[in-house]
């Protein structure tokens, strides 16, 4: 099984990936991807790197991202693949073409900054207004399949999880999920 996911800044996306390696699904992060190329390039690494290149690449391909992190899982032919994250709708789209599923995720934005906060990465240590406004652009976007709309991204996942709660909540709406995708 191959699940996608898409989910906006903070939601929780890394603790619905922390969950499925547990259920014994192999990891391909964009954000480790776009990480390696950046670090190659002797590029600071922060979100608006990040979103930098993610452009960047597609620009040259809308899908470009989704089709590196495809071919790693054709390389490495997991039994359970996790792609994280999806960004636009063409990458949640792809994703169901090669059989996958989509898991979205949102909660809301003042949990999602404290979120960011405490985990404390390189991408993540920014102000709180900041912090809104690279979610506004990311969350909106348009509809240019270069640039990120996790919005749109969301409205087409098979589910959508609201991670307002504590993680037993999220797993358990998690498991449901996958539930859901195996029948």
């Amino acid at each position: 099984m191959i699940i996608g996911i898409v989910g906006t800044i903070g939601s929780g996306k890394g603790a619905v990936v922390q969950y499925l390696k547990q259920k014994a699904f192999t990891h391909y992060s964009g954000s480790g991807l776009l990480r390696e190329i950046l670090s190659a390039r002797g590029e600071d690494v922060n979100r608006d790197a990040y979103s930098r290149i993610a452009q960047e690449l597609r620009e040259k391909d809308p899908l470009e991202l989704c089709k590196l992190l495809y071919a790693r899982v054709l390389s490495d032919q997991p039994d359970h693949a996790v792609l994280e994250a999806l960004h636009t709708m063409e990458e949640v789209e792809f994703v169901r073409g090669i059989g996958g599923k989509i898991i979205g995720i949102d909660a809301d934005i003042a949990l999602r900054y404290e979120r960011i906060t405490k985990r404390g990465s390189e991408k993540d240590l920014i102000t709180y207004e900041k912090f809104t406004e690279q979610s506004k652009r990311e969350d909106e976007g348009s509809f240019d399949p270069s640039t990120h709309n996790i919005r749109a991204a969301l409205g087409i996942a098979d589910v959508v999880l609201t991670n307002n709660g504590p993680l037993q909540d999220l797993y358990t709406q998690i498991d449901k999920a996958l539930v859901q995708f195996t029948r």
